[in-house]
């Protein structure tokens, strides 16, 4: 009898059938999948890259000038002093927390840590959804998919600006909020209302728009009262006396919040504080346009939030025909709600409504999905992210002298550095706070920067006036002994500036500096 012996199998030998290299890398990302998407808030760490090397934030220069003096002088009762036409005006920061902190990273290092507070800003939102989106039981490919989508819309929002921190802290706000108001135990409320209300401070300090937090919150406590003691009122099942011991909670909530609004320098007067800035905001500032007249961005921002609200109703409905609506839904929707209809009247509104939406929206997600998103969600989870970082790598590739850098839509430095000392400038909106944190220690004197508080729609508009070349431009200017204009080239002052004999001292692609002879 002959035996025939049949040779092993050697490992990586032709016709194994054996998970190949990209197979077995495949199934390592997957176990480490949460940590790979940073648990759902990488889709806002790469773009914060994008947006530190594509920097387009005006503001972020004059409030770094800001935080110095707020620090030099330790008073946030400041007097303007940057510019020729609004010397003089009394003014308060209504970010001078934000300020402090970015003129820090400023002195820290320039440029570089300038690109890299933006990140960390930027990152901060998504880290604020992923912690929230957590505890209301979302899981990471649902949050990363939800977020990637989200940031299509918002992706213009995001920068080195205090409205980043304000995404992040309405978010944060919200979430507490819930955690307080549907919490069981005592513990929840001694120690949350405490921390809700500090949470609240700071971001007052940080931003004035803490106030649109506590109208959200406001929003998400009566919609919670609703469906919960009065609904029980009115359907009979309890009495007045058993739904009022009920609203203690609510009332610790708005309190808390409340409290927290007020602890800014200005005290009661952020609401009147609030309210000058939008009123001389509304007419020239896009982000501050009624829906009506926002531009196609803006709107598509509103439309992404109303149809994250109109998600989450559906979520509610379904889950409410299945029996189980998750405890914390009508209280989101509430929320995102105020933050939806407020987008209407201010098109600043609707980034915040969609961001607070967007960990909700995550964790509702297997009510509302059809039978193949499961199967759909987990692609997604690692392609879309994937797509986003090949863009982002390519812009950053492609920018990355330019980190946290003005980018082209922004004077050179070349050209900056050639305004002569001690010059006063009509400069572009945009341009005053680079203007003043690079040449303000020269004497250089703008005509305006972003702060619209500042200067007033009437000032604001009649130095527009002067660039579109009104009659008796040029005598308006030589009797405000301004003797540089810095502007695009196309506008009409620039040409009878030429024409009257002032000298074209440097040019970029985007601005010409002309000085009077």
């Amino acid at each position: 009898m002959t035996a025939t012996l049949t040779p092993a199998v050697q490992p990586g030998a032709p016709g194994v059938d054996r998970p190949s290299r990209v197979r077995r890398a495949l199934a390592r990302a997957r176990r480490h999948r949460d940590a790979l998407l940073l648990f759902g808030a990488l889709p806002f760490v790469l773009a914060g890259i994008a947006r530190a090397t594509t920097f387009a934030e005006g503001d972020t220069y004059w409030q770094i000038t800001t935080g110095a003096e707020v620090l030099a002088r330790r008073t946030t009762s400041l007097v303007e002093n940057d510019s020729w036409d609004a010397a003089g005006t009394p003014w308060h920061p209504n970010s001078w927390l934000y300020d402090v902190l970015v003129e820090r990273a400023w002195v820290l290092g320039g440029w570089t840590a300038l690109g890299l507070f933006t990140v960390l800003t930027v990152g901060a939102v998504g880290i604020a959804a992923t912690v929230v989106g957590r505890r209301l039981g979302a899981l990471t490919p649902e949050l990363t998919v939800v977020a990637t989508v989200a940031l299509v819309p918002v992706i213009p929002w995001l920068s080195a600006r205090p409205q980043s921190l304000s995404y992040a802290a309405a978010v944060l706000v919200v979430g507490l909020s819930w955690s307080v108001l549907g919490g069981t135990g005592r513990r929840s409320l001694v120690l949350g209302a405490p921390a809700l209300a500090a949470l609240t401070a700071l971001w007052v300090n940080v931003h004035l728009a803490a106030l649109s937090g506590l109208a959200a919150v406001g929003g998400g406590v009566a919609v919670a009262v609703a469906v919960g003691p009065l609904r029980d009122v009115v359907r009979a099942r309890s009495s007045w006396t058993a739904a009022l011991t009920r609203l203690g909670r609510p009332l610790v909530v708005l309190v808390a919040v409340g409290l927290g609004c007020l602890a800014s320098p200005l005290g009661t007067g952020i609401v009147a504080a609030a309210g000058h800035t939008a009123g001389a905001s509304v007419e020239i500032i896009d982000e501050w346009a009624p829906l009506w007249r926002a531009k196609p961005m803006l709107v598509l921002t509103w439309v992404a939030a109303a149809a994250a609200l109109a998600a989450l109703l559906g979520a509610w409905r379904r889950s409410a025909g299945q029996g189980g609506t998750p405890v914390w839904l009508p209280f989101w929707v509430g929320a995102v709600a105020v933050l939806v209809a407020g987008g209407v009247t201010a098109a600043r509104f609707s980034p915040m409504a969609l961001l607070v939406a967007v960990p909700a929206v995550a964790a509702v997600l297997p009510v509302v999905r059809p039978a193949r998103t499961p199967w759909l969600v987990s692609r997604l989870a690692v392609t879309l992210p994937v797509a986003v970082g090949a863009a982002v790598l390519g812009v950053a590739l492609a920018n990355a002298a330019d980190f946290g850098r003005p980018g082209p839509l922004f004077p050179t430095e070349a050209t900056i550095a050639a305004i002569p000392d001690g010059c006063r400038v009509l400069n572009e909106y945009d341009d005053g706070g680079l203007l003043t944190l690079l040449r303000g220690a020269d004497g250089v004197l703008i005509s305006a920067d972003g702060r619209n508080d500042v200067y007033g729609v009437a000032t604001l508009m009649g130095t527009e006036r002067l660039m579109r070349g009104a009659d008796g431009a040029l005598d308006t200017l030589a009797d405000e002994g301004v003797d540089c204009l810095l502007l695009m080239p196309d506008r009409p002052l620039v040409a009878q500036a030429v024409a009257a004999g002032w000298q074209l001292t440097a040019q970029d692609a985007n601005r010409v500096l002309l000085v009077r002879p």
